[in-house]
């Protein structure tokens, strides 16, 4: 008998099921239907690394960048839930540790009542995009300031703001970003 049968007979186990091809990418499909999440590359260059954030033909030309946002987060900071009824985003941390939480509220939505909770961070850069119905809310699980950037599809109207909004931690999402 080899070691590992020895082992096998007195451990109540099992073999692990595969979680990312080859190449890195998740085998597990997003859960919410027009919601995609895509790693990308850091390029290791002297004193550092570069990282691509944004390229056309990463989108197939559906998605036309009309606004950009910067928005800094303290330790334990944690966002309103908000949605948008025309505009998608693409969120990308820049800097620290976000959990990032989605909720598909769409009625006509083949993943109505789904949703997805994900952590992003530089160590693996990688992109959300959201469409619009999606409620989405973001918190800094890190130690240190996080940052990230919002693209979105449609320019911001300050005098009418395409902007839904529930309070953190509403009982009408049931998501947690704890």
């Amino acid at each position: 008998m080899t070691d590992s049968e020895n082992l096998s007979a007195s451990m109540p186990e099992r073999q692990a099921s595969q979680t990312v091809t080859p190449d890195w990418d998740p085998v597990k499909p997003i859960p919410i239907d027009g919601v995609r999440v895509k790693d990308v590359k850091n390029l290791v260059i002297r004193g550092g690394t570069l990282t691509e954030i944004y390229r056309p033909e990463w989108f197939q030309d559906e998605f036309q960048v009309q606004h950009v946002v910067h928005i800094s987060a303290l330790p334990g900071y944690t966002s309103q839930w908000h949605c948008h009824h025309e505009q998608s985003d693409i969120i990308f941390p820049i800097r620290g540790y976000v959990r990032i939480g989605l909720y598909d509220a769409r009625k006509h939505s083949p993943t109505c009542g789904k949703s997805l909770v994900a952590t992003f961070n530089l160590l693996r850069p990688r992109y959300v995009v959201v469409p619009p119905g999606v409620w989405h809310a973001l918190r800094n699980i890190g130690v240190d300031e996080a940052s990230y950037l919002v693209l979105n599809d449609k320019p911001f109207y300050y005098e009418k703001p395409d902007d839904w909004l529930l309070p953190a931690g509403s009982d009408d999402i049931p998501v947690r970003l704890d």
